[in-house]
């Protein structure tokens, strides 16, 4: 697909201006920094750390649970069959738990299958075993509408004495060269995608906030609900507000990828509030990362922050806010480096600031219109976006259009 038609398709099924910097995984690292090792698993070993959950099965993680009842059926007939499954790919941390790279649907069909939703959410035994129903089996049809517990026990034992093969990408490798590999070999038909990848390697505290900012009232009404879920869009958006509001524009490096740099925030979020997380000390050892540029070290507050940023964005311009169009102009879609630059300084503003910015309003917009249409402007907030000179320029742009009426 040519460039031009994949910008398209982008924009159409996220309703965000693409850009050419947010999938892109450019960070180089030494071939020698991989490590990864092969085991065998047991059947047993993976339900017991299923119900320890030291295998995790990312609920946060877009694509999981797509499998009908057909195909989940299909994979238990082949344990039953005691047909081989495919290889599984898992990144294990350095408490040894693991987050499944590829596997995920098989994984969550044998957990639903063998133990049951309903005893996971229980943990009572007497639950355990009653979970979905077998349908359309192509060679044991005897067994249609059956669940695990009303098996015969030669076939539980087909099931149960299953072995599997799992990779494992060890603890210790740079966090550039696990989403590297994570990209690299994840085999679930259309790529991941670097946010994807990124909500399926920090899970915790960064994830759920997200998920809860791309939920809340105030970002669906400040971008008229057209940012979609698809591909994680929405989160990566908000994600890079985050990015420059946890940390000033002015600490953003050039020597940094875009991936690295909101990769990093994620585990910044994940360690909040106390920082005492492995990952974490891990970037101010590499010096990766400047303690003294963290700025907020509470998610409320950035929860706050945020809401804010959206409602004051909404009041100040209307069905254009985020977006390159203005006054009588069709609304244009949301542009992610407008969003990061107006939302984080209008959340920084006291009262009376945004309140001496808002009663000016259209003298404003009269200036912000020339900003607008500067082609120098239009560069860096699409095609140079995420270069170190363009972040700065763009958010001194706007600052000093801001300060203008608050001088």
């Amino acid at each position: 697909m040519g460039n031009l038609l994949k910008d398209k398709y982008f924009e159409y099924n996220t309703g965000i201006e693409p850009d050419d910097e947010s999938d892109f995984f450019n960070d180089p690292f030494n071939p020698e920094d991989i490590s990864i090792s092969s085991k065998t698993v047991s059947m047993d070993t993976c339900l017991r750390r299923i119900i320890q959950n030291t295998i995790i099965l990312n609920p946060n993680f877009q694509r999981n649970e797509v499998w009908d009842l057909t195909k989940k059926s299909q994979l238990i007939e082949s344990l039953m069959l005691k047909i081989p499954l495919p290889m599984f790919y898992v990144s294990a941390d350095e408490k040894n738990k693991y987050t499944v790279v590829d596997g995920l649907q098989r994984l969550s069909t044998i957990r639903s299958f063998i133990l049951g939703d309903d005893f996971l959410k229980t943990k009572n035994d007497e639950e355990r075993g009653n979970g979905f129903k077998l349908k359309n089996l192509e060679f044991w049809k005897d067994y249609e509408n059956d669940n695990f517990n009303d098996l015969p026990n030669n076939i539980k034992n087909n099931i149960l004495e299953t072995e599997f093969t799992f990779t494992i990408i060890n603890p210790g490798t740079p966090e550039e060269v696990r989403r590297n590999i994570f990209k690299r070999i994840n085999t679930g038909g259309l790529p991941l995608s670097s946010q994807e990848i990124r909500s399926a390697l920090y899970i915790g505290q960064a994830t759920n906030l997200l998920n809860e900012l791309a939920k809340s009232q105030e970002f669906l009404m400040a971008t008229d609900n057209s940012v979609k879920s698809i591909r994680m869009a929405d989160m990566e958006l908000i994600l890079r507000f985050l990015a420059f509001l946890i940390r000033d524009y002015t600490t953003y490096k050039k020597t940094i990828s875009v991936d690295t740099f909101l990769s990093d925030t994620m585990i910044i979020i994940n360690a909040m509030p106390d920082f005492n997380s492995r990952e974490f000390h891990k970037l101010i050892t590499n010096e990766s990362l400047n303690l003294s540029d963290i700025m907020i070290d509470d998610t409320k507050v950035i929860t706050d922050y945020f809401k804010k940023a959206m409602v004051r964005s909404k009041k100040l311009f209307g069905k254009h806010t985020f977006r390159k169009s203005y006054g009588n102009k069709p609304k244009s879609p949301i542009n992610k480096s407008l969003f990061e630059t107006w939302g984080v300084l209008l959340s920084k503003l006291s009262e009376k600031e945004f309140s001496i910015l808002l009663k000016n309003k259209e003298q404003l917009m009269d200036d912000y219109r020339s900003v607008l249409e500067d082609r120098d402007f239009q560069i860096k907030i699409s095609r140079d976006s995420m270069k170190h000179q363009a972040v700065q320029s763009r958010f001194e742009k706007i600052n000093n259009l801001i300060n203008k009426y608050n001088a």
